[in-house]
């Protein structure tokens, strides 16, 4: 149960980036946002709104409301409250420097007593309610008041101000008050048979009026379509829309409005408040509308205003990572490059090897089955009561109101003639309630339904007399990396709440054909500046073997929020030839490449190759061929080493040791000869030019 009582009573930069930021995810205050930024609204987000997500285990009451006793929260949970509140202040262009006086919150925590005891909230008790104090009525006449939410749920739901009493948003708009500076929190969890209850205090020491601005819910610029509520509003310190209209279009359509107050009071500043039509239940791209509010009245302030509010999907990132480089690397090791994600604090390479041996998900104790289970209450998800093979089939049923699922983790890539095969069969379950299969290409962010069926009503008469075998093509996910989840939804409509062995759908023998099974995975960490890595032996796990294909995907972590894997690239590595086969099986300590002198002795690497000499060990240059003057040639003679590969052997000759020329080769067979006359010359030089393939 959720009930709310509103008391009516007598910009920053959007160039600046989310800060504290990552690196300070728990800040509780100081929070600043460049609103009219995707990436940094998601950042914000994923780091201010979901550090306060644990609240109820960092909760620590102390109370109990059965004896009247107030008790107290952990400061941990007080700054999940404060928390909330501030996001919410930073995401509308407010300072999100709101304080919580101790006193206040003391008082406040009777007043959620008093609420829960007596299963009701009003502005104003009597004696006559349960554990009333003067105290608890005190901050009563001065909180924002929640019944079945607390903390920062309750925080939501004031910034929501669902119903049919809370048309003015008062809770919002003391929340959002352009000149408030310290609250209190108090707080009960649900407990047994009371419900949870919160008082936030909002009223009261309010800072002087600062320069006004327009406060929209949901705020202009970029907004997690999560929080979006029915109810939009926009506020102005002595504003008057009595006589003001609204205006939103979507992508150049009209949108339906109603304005629902538009009235002058004393909760906040004033605000007018209107329900836009057709607004979306979930959003996958990006849907903006634009909103002009006009007719607005008041000495000094603005006749209009209009603004931009872009719904995104915090659950999708909008990039993703693209690994380049060879695809026949080395077995010695190659490197990769892949392009750099906005705001990203860290990456991870997975590097995997594939396998085609058929495998089967028939829910047994061995092997262990390679699933997530995702079902809540408590239930066995694999039972043994109802199983087509083997001892134990799954079984999703409903033990609350939650859909139930469980995710076949494997790492499959599907080829065009790839089908996904069960069995499945079913019992009690209404007929609104579908068994669904769905396929995710990142990682579990998103699903896309391949499969479903509904649910066969409440008659065993009706129950599904045999296993049913199934059989999904999978030729549109071909050479994408997908995952598999089996999924029980209610829909909406009414469900048959049961985990007796009896109720909702089995699912046995679970398999993908035709497909290649990503096996053998190592998980490197990559730092959040990293534009590279290198595919070897530790980056694989083990040594790279030749002829076997490597799969190697990457994926972001922005805001302390891993994101799924980019495009996966597929490398087959090849034994070294050339230089770098000889370096690696013979010279493996020699650094610096074919251009460089290991050894220091005057010969580089690529030289000592190419004549068979060694680069670890000093080497005279006298070792190499020599010239030889005879019959008024000055000749260089030799026959190029057995096996050496990717060189080219060549010779230059100079009379100043500056200006050099090119010598024709005019050796036969696999002899080299380079001759140059002496013939009218005071001086004549001849050396070795050797160009080496890497």
């Amino acid at each position: 149960m959720l009930a709310f009582a509103v008391l009516l009573l007598a910009s920053f930069d959007e160039a600046r980036g989310y800060t504290p930021g990552t690196s300070s995810p728990a800040a509780v205050s100081g929070f600043v946002v460049n609103r009219l930024d995707r990436r940094d609204v998601l950042v914000f987000y994923n780091c201010a709104y979901s550090a306060s997500q644990n609240f109820a285990a960092n909760m620590a009451w102390t109370g109990n409301v059965t004896t009247g006793v107030p008790g107290t929260t952990s400061a941990a949970f007080k700054d999940d409250v404060l928390r909330r509140i501030n996001f919410y202040r930073a995401l509308v262009g407010l300072p999100g420097d709101i304080v919580l006086n101790a006193t206040k919150s003391a008082k406040c925590q009777e007043a959620a007593l008093m609420f829960s005891a007596n299963d009701d909230i009003d502005h104003f008790p009597t004696n006559a309610w349960t554990w009333y104090t003067a105290i608890a009525a005190e901050a009563a006449a001065n909180s924002n008041l929640a019944l079945g939410n607390h903390g920062p749920d309750a925080i939501n739901a004031y910034m929501e101000d669902f119903g049919p009493d809370n048309q003015l948003v008062g809770h919002r708009r003391w929340l959002l008050y352009s000149r408030a500076q310290e609250m209190g929190t108090g707080d009960v969890p649900e407990n047994g048979a009371f419900n949870s209850a919160n008082a936030v205090w909002v009223i009261g020491n309010f800072k002087p009026a600062p320069t006004p601005q327009f406060v929209a819910w949901p705020n202009r610029g970029f907004i997690p379509h999560t929080l979006i509520p029915a109810r939009w509003s926009l506020s102005y310190p002595g504003a008057t829309f009595t006589s003001a209209s609204v205006t939103m279009t979507q992508g150049g359509s009209p949108v339906t409005t109603t304005i629902v107050s538009n009235g002058t009071t004393n909760v906040g500043d004033n605000t007018i408040v209107w329900e836009p039509a057709g607004l979306p239940a979930s959003v996958t791209n990006d849907v903006t509308y634009d909103i002009t509010v006009s007719g607005i009245t008041g000495a000094g302030v603005p006749s209009s205003y209009s603004y931009s509010v872009t719904l995104f999907n915090p659950d999708l990132l909008g990039d993703s990572v693209t690994i380049n480089g060879t695809n026949s690397p080395f077995t010695t090791g190659s490197g990769y490059t892949f392009n750099t994600i906005t705001q990203a604090d860290q990456y991870e390479l997975k590097v995997s090897q594939g396998s085609t041996a058929a495998w089967t998900e028939g829910a047994e104790d061995a092997p262990t089955p390679q699933i997530t289970d995702q079902t809540t209450g408590g239930y066995g998800l694999r039972q043994t009561g109802l199983k087509r093979t083997g001892a134990k089939a799954f079984n999703l049923a409903f033990p609350d109101f939650e859909d139930q699922s469980f995710v076949v983790t494997r790492d499959i890539v599907p080829s065009p003639s790839s089908q996904l095969q069960w069995y499945d069969r079913g019992r009690f379950a209404t007929t609104t309630t579908t068994l669904d299969v769905e396929i995710s290409t990142d990682n579990g962010t998103t699903w896309t339904g391949v499969f479903s069926r509904s649910g066969v009503g409440l008659n065993s008469a009706l129950w599904d007399a045999s296993w049913i075998s199934r059989s999904v093509s999978l030729a549109a996910y071909a050479g994408q990396l997908i995952q598999v989840r089996f999924i029980m939804k209610q829909n909406g409509g009414s469900i048959s709440i049961s985990t007796s062995g009896n109720h909702g759908f089995f699912i046995d023998d679970i398999t993908v054909t035709n497909a290649t099974e990503l096996v053998n995975t190592t998980a490197t960490p990559l730092a959040g500046a990293a534009t590279s890595f290198t595919l070897n032996g530790t980056t694989a796990g083990a040594a790279l073997v030749a002829g076997t294909s490597y799969y190697m995907r990457v994926r972001p972590n922005v805001g302390l929020r891993w994101y799924g894997y980019g495009a996966m690239k597929t490398v087959t590595p090849q034994a070294p030839v050339g230089y770098a086969g000889w370096i690696a099986t013979q010279y493996p300590t020699v650094t610096g490449g074919s251009l460089a002198d290991h050894d220091q002795d005057g010969i580089r690497n690529g030289v000592e190759y190419a004549f068979s000499l060694n680069p670890t060990a000093f080497t005279p240059g006298a070792s190499l061929p020599q010239p030889v003057l005879a019959g008024g040639n000055l000749t260089l003679s030799y026959t190029p080493p057995v096996g050496v590969t990717g060189v080219t052997y060549g010779a230059e000759w100079s009379e100043n040791l500056q200006d050099w020329f090119p010598v024709t080769d005019t050796g036969t067979g696999g002899q080299r000869v380079f001759s140059v006359s002496t013939a009218g010359k005071t001086s004549l030089f001849l050396r070795h030019k050797i160009a080496v393939a890497p």
